[in-house]
């Protein structure tokens, strides 16, 4: 199995691993009007065909070493353009079978609370109640995978709003009470049916932030701290942040998902990151070489796969065509990292 051994990842074979993945490479973006019939003919339109002779030879052959977060964004508004939280949630991800038959390193996650900050319906239960056990018991005896050497952890909460949501819904009871609660049920539940596998915790967001009160619950509790940051080419303030939670934690970092944008034939008028696809590929050398030169990050996952027509990063063309100038920076970062 994969584990830490003084702070670093290891593979199942004992050997120094770095997760370098994607996250959001799921089937479904193949699946619409403009590229329905790319899936059919490429693929035959079977998901595994799809991981065995797409994703997983893509990966490999730019240097990617991991299958990240697969849940996907399924909603065309939100934060980052109406200014509101989105009003569906991601999909619920690739099936662990899938996953573990595509023959590489990947990742799950369990969704113990509905308390994300791009949620329009955030649902934040008493994490303290018997409810939220049972819950938490029957996603990790549905989800879990304790014999399965290509299994690197399980992700919970994608961008939670542990204080502050834009609804403003929020915890019922103190914030440091209610943080350990969550963080021992959830932990619990997942301990008890896998036992050899790591838990990757919630995927913190630089803007949506950890409260201090969260980050010692979550210490207690989980081996690694997850967080998410897309800081364009102001790199240093998310360090500062993504530092200073390390420091406070003692866990070492996995970057589970960051990227970049630019317009492109789908979505001309995308702005506010990089004006074409070689800009994104020194956006992704300029992330990537940052990370790798701090010994606490295990690495850092990609935002994302097939670009789709909510989300704007990719890739691949919402055709599935790579796009040539930025996979093959991509592929020489990778390799030297």
């Amino acid at each position: 199995m994969f584990r830490l051994v003084d702070g670093r990842l290891t593979s199942p074979d004992g050997r120094p691993f770095r997760s370098i993945g994607i996250s959001h490479a799921d089937d479904t973006n193949l699946r619409y009007p403009h590229n329905l019939e790319v899936w059919r003919s490429r693929y035959g339109g079977s998901r595994r065909r799809w991981l065995r002779e797409g994703l997983v030879p893509d990966l490999r052959s730019w240097g990617f070493t991991t299958i990240g977060w697969t849940p996907e964004y399924v909603s065309g508004t939100g934060l980052g353009t109406s200014g509101t939280p989105v009003d569906l949630p991601h999909s619920a991800g690739i099936p662990g079978d899938d996953l573990a038959g595509a023959g590489m390193p990947y990742t799950l996650a369990l969704r113990v609370a509905e308390i994300e900050s791009w949620n329009g319906h955030p649902a934040y239960r008493d994490p303290r109640s018997r409810d939220f056990a049972e819950y938490c018991d029957h996603l990790a005896r549905t989800i879990c995978r304790p014999d399965d050497p290509l299994l690197l952890g399980y992700f919970l909460v994608d961008g939670p709003a542990w204080e502050g949501h834009h609804s403003g819904r929020g915890w019922a009871g103190p914030l440091r009470e209610v943080a350990q609660a969550y963080y021992r049920v959830a932990t619990e539940a997942i301990r008890r049916h896998d036992p050899n596998h790591l838990i990757l915790g919630d995927r913190y967001g630089t803007k949506a932030g950890a409260p201090e009160a969260v980050l010692d619950a979550a210490a207690e509790h989980v081996d690694v701290l997850s967080v998410q940051t897309f800081p364009g080419r102001k790199v240093e303030p998310a360090m500062e942040t993504i530092g200073r939670w390390h420091e406070r934690t003692g866990l070492p970092v996995l970057i589970a998902d960051t990227g970049n944008w630019c317009p492109t034939t789908m979505s001309p008028h995308r702005t506010g990151s990089e004006p074409d696809q070689a800009a994104r590929a020194d956006g992704y050398e300029l992330l990537a070489t940052t990370f790798a030169a701090e010994d606490w990050i295990l690495g850092w996952h990609w935002c994302s796969y097939v670009e789709n027509p909510q989300r704007g990063f990719g890739l691949k063309d919402p055709w599935d065509e790579p796009y040539a100038e930025l996979v093959e920076r991509i592929a020489e970062v990778n390799g030297r990292a």
